[in-house]
């Protein structure tokens, strides 16, 4: 029934289209010796997953909701099947670490910022943890006086209709029912002067952005 009401299909589209703010930020902390490709991958052939095998990549970072886990569990095999390092982040895994283990040579729980960096150096060494999280080890926690601006200009920005800017994470409120200020971080705002560095960045891809 809900596929009948009014703009459902055209509001799913436009959800679909908003870029892995997640991965984009990861981006923003990755070393200097690091090369960085972002793709996203909703619709794809083998050929797809070929030609990004065909790259080489020493490690694939894949963030994802429930919705979608079953999915990037796929992916995740296919290319582990080709012998390429993947890691897991995001709110199923961060939820249900245990699982996401099972899927990928490393699972990131919590926040990434700090771990990403860290994760990295390990691969680096041959030394990549099973489990990384900043819920269960205080030192992985992030600060946004931290914070750099999201890698926005890795992305074809024609393939999108609005971009995010993240100005608070966690949640005030810790309502029972609710996993936002226990899945990812306790509620923290980013300083306004941080956020102004996100829209000019936006600004200088896109003259004139639809941001959410």
């Amino acid at each position: 029934m809900g596929l009948t009401l009014p703009g459902f299909v055209d509001r799913s589209r436009v959800i679909a289209s908003l870029p892995g703010l997640g991965l984009l930020t990861l981006a923003a902390h990755t070393p200097e010796n690091w090369e960085i490709i972002y793709k996203e991958l909703d619709d794809y052939t083998e050929d797809d997953l070929e030609g990004i095998s065909e790259e080489q990549p020493d490690l694939i970072a894949f963030s994802s909701l429930t919705a979608r886990i079953n999915e990037t569990y796929k992916l995740a095999a296919c290319f582990r099947a080709r012998g390429i390092k993947v890691v897991i982040g995001g709110l199923h895994v961060s939820a249900l670490p245990e699982e996401g283990v099972l899927h990928a040579d490393a699972v990131i729980q919590g926040e990434g910022e700090r771990i990403w960096e860290k994760l990295l150096h390990d691969v680096e060494l041959g030394q990549l943890q099973r489990r990384y999280s900043s819920l269960t080890d205080p030192g992985f926690a992030f600060h946004f006086q931290d914070a750099r601006v999201p890698r926005y200009e890795l992305l074809d920005i024609s393939k999108y209709n609005r971009l995010t800017i993240q100005t608070t994470r966690g949640c005030p409120l810790h309502c029972s029912f609710c996993a936002a200020s226990r899945t990812i971080s306790t509620y923290k705002k980013k300083p306004i002067v941080q956020v102004q560095k996100e829209l000019d960045a936006i600004f200088s891809i896109w003259d004139r952005p639809f941001i959410l």
